[in-house]
């Protein structure tokens, strides 16, 4: 392999860590149309689907949710099929009082322009960034972050943040003497390192965790791949939503955990532990080594599956989806 492969091989691998795939004003945008559709009440993906005039099966509209959750406007609760969506109480301040001179939809917008941890990171570091160049916080983004620990982001990703972060400040009215306060019905970093000074929890990235939510079981176990810098919240492998670090529980690794260079997916918390169901699972090869794009998960006794695939691949999906039922059988 030519260097200039290796080159590209490791460009395809590296991820920039999460950021909103657009800025506040076109999340207002969002919000805007599924409170129209749905007012606050919560809803599954095919209604904010509708409400964006996207397939529910389409990879942008879990993009786009995730962009809405990051600013707070909005709020979700379960997993896969189960998972529901709406409008928090600060996106709908924002959409419904129309008081040119209301400050407290000023105070919600500016707290959902920050509420992006990157954007409040970049706050804190830069505020407005109105004097400074380009190349000062693109810097601190690609080089500054990787070497003080944290994930740095790539270059393309580095000029959208910036530019996203730039729209959002401006579009919220924000100033360097600015103060923001999150959102009400958002759990506040204070509120997060409180909780947690009352049960400690302790994990790290690589760790898995269970979380549960009001008394609910959200997820029994999934792998962390980014922690705050604070410590006060947590993401996992496949989401987007930033977890209190109080409401999650470190738990033991899943039976079987398989990753290959073809097909980045993951099999968790797989109850079944026969040499069978081993052996079924443990069958990677062959036709699924032509998908590129596909990220699945067994959770309890349920399939969980994101692909983006070609004509060509539809097969190798088949093959499979037909492995994942031989082990979801054995695990009844």
């Amino acid at each position: 392999m030519s260097d200039q492969s290796v080159d590209n091989e490791k460009q395809k691998k590296f991820r920039s860590p999460p950021y909103p795939m657009y800025d506040l004003k076109k999340a207002v945008e969002r919000a805007k149309a599924l409170y129209a559709k749905a007012q606050q009440h919560p809803v599954g993906v095919n209604v904010i689907a509708e409400a964006w005039g996207m397939k529910s099966s389409d990879g942008r509209v879990w993009r786009a949710a995730a962009a809405l959750i990051q600013y707070s406007l909005l709020l979700d609760s379960g997993t896969g099929q189960s998972r529901k969506f709406w409008i928090s109480d600060s996106a709908k301040r924002i959409i419904v009082d129309n008081d040119p001179d209301s400050q407290r939809r000023k105070e919600a917008l500016r707290a959902a322009a920050l509420s992006p941890m990157i954007h409040k990171e970049l706050w804190q570091k830069f505020q407005s960034t109105k004097s400074l160049a380009d190349s000062v916080v693109l810097n601190y983004l690609m080089l500054d972050r990787g070497e003080a620990g944290e994930s740095p982001y790539s270059q393309s990703s580095a000029v959208e943040v910036l530019n996203t972060y730039r729209a959002s400040i401006a579009y919220a009215g924000l100033s360097d003497s600015d103060k923001v306060e999150a959102p009400t019905d958002v759990k506040t970093d204070v509120d997060a390192q409180a909780g947690s000074q009352s049960n400690p929890v302790k994990v790290k990235v690589g760790d898995f965790v269970k979380w549960t939510m009001g008394g609910i079981d959200q997820f029994a176990a999934r792998k962390v791949d980014w922690i705050s810098e604070d410590g006060s919240h947590l993401r996992v492998i496949g989401s987007m939503t930033g977890i209190p670090m109080n409401e999650v529980e470190k738990v033991a690794g899943p039976s079987v955990f398989i990753t290959s260079p073809s097909i980045d997916h993951q099999v968790e918390q797989v109850s079944a532990t026969t040499a069978q169901s081993q052996a079924s699972i443990a069958k990677t090869g062959g036709n699924e080594g032509k998908l590129k794009s596909v990220t699945t998960s067994v959770v309890g006794q349920r399939l969980q599956i994101s692909a983006d695939v070609s004509a060509d691949e539809i097969d190798a999906l088949k093959d499979m989806l037909t492995k994942y039922q031989e082990i979801l059988k054995l695990m009844n």
